[in-house]
């Protein structure tokens, strides 16, 4: 497997969730070249071990989960290629998700959600509504480069329910997803140079490991409020058919998703977008956009 970047010329390397960071908007933060080839390694290491897992006679698919470091994707079929989501292009709109998309995306959510077992509804509601819990798992995830099994069994055991919860919304799904979540770039970035710092860190072709998970949305206006007041954030805009989408019907504008930990994506460009909101009016952000590599339609 390849590691995630080359280092920059000054000998660091920018990671996009590695801060502690809220659902809102997930943190950057600059490490050291040295200490990004470790994560990559222990990453890279994870997932061999899991192919071992997979190769193992004798165990059942919940041993194997259990033993995985990263979780494994489960996304259903997609009946019809117009049910796919495909990245837009630079100069295109982004519009809000349509009454009828909302409505279909409910019908998956409340089929899964009927079928969870109490412990991982709560898991799964314990980290999507607690800033705390959020905090604790997720900084625990990124200490450990994604591995799971290097954490305590408490946590563990949680962000294995979690997992499975989020498995059971991908098996539900019959449609594919572009999400989109904030990012804000580390302090030493400002307006003035975020463009060019992100073109030089996120270039085409980068690999972009997510050990955290992550909180987004299905449209930009959603998620506007939620910038860093001091204009360093982008928007991460990501083609995906994993994750749980945990928003309303069309009577609601909330379509809220949350994508699993242990991601891996392929930056794919990065632009200026527009978007409307509701109500008809237009804003632009920067957007840097992505192909999950373990989404089957991206291969």
């Amino acid at each position: 497997m390849g590691r995630s970047r080359s280092a920059n010329p000054d000998g660091y390397v920018v990671a996009a969730d590695r801060g502690s960071s809220s659902t809102a908007t997930k943190q950057a933060q600059s490490i050291g070249a040295a200490a990004a080839g470790v994560r990559a390694e222990t990453r890279d290491g994870a997932r061999e071990l899991d192919a071992a897992v997979e190769a193992m006679p004798g165990l059942t698919r919940q041993q194997r989960d259990r033993e995985r470091a990263m979780p494994r994707a489960t996304t259903g079929e997609v009946p019809h290629p117009v049910m796919e989501r495909g990245l837009p292009e630079p100069d295109a709109i982004r519009v809000p998700l349509s009454s009828r998309q909302r409505k279909a995306r409910s019908v998956s959510k409340r089929a899964a959600q009927d079928r969870l077992p109490a412990t991982q509804f709560t898991a799964t509601e314990a980290l999507i509504s607690r800033p705390e819990r959020w905090s604790e798992l997720n900084d625990a995830l990124s200490d450990a480069a994604g591995d799971i099994q290097a954490l305590d069994e408490g946590q563990r055991r949680s962000i294995q329910r979690i997992d499975r919860a989020v498995q059971a919304f991908e098996r539900a799904n019959d449609r594919g997803h572009v999400i989109y979540s904030n990012v804000r770039m580390p302090q030493v970035i400002n307006r003035s140079n975020l463009e060019g710092f992100v073109r030089n860190n996120f270039p085409t072709g980068t690999i972009v490991n997510f050990d955290r998970f992550t909180a987004g949305a299905h449209t930009m206006h959603e998620i506007e409020t939620d910038a860093a007041p001091e204009d360093r954030s982008v928007v991460f805009e990501m083609q995906t058919r994993r994750g749980a989408y945990l928003g309303q019907s069309d009577s609601v504008d909330n379509t809220y998703h949350l994508l699993p930990r242990g991601m891996r994506l392929r930056v794919a460009g990065s632009h200026q977008a527009r978007y409307r909101r509701p109500d008809g009016t237009l804003g632009s952000r920067h957007v840097v956009q992505l192909v999950d590599l373990d989404d089957p339609s991206s291969t």
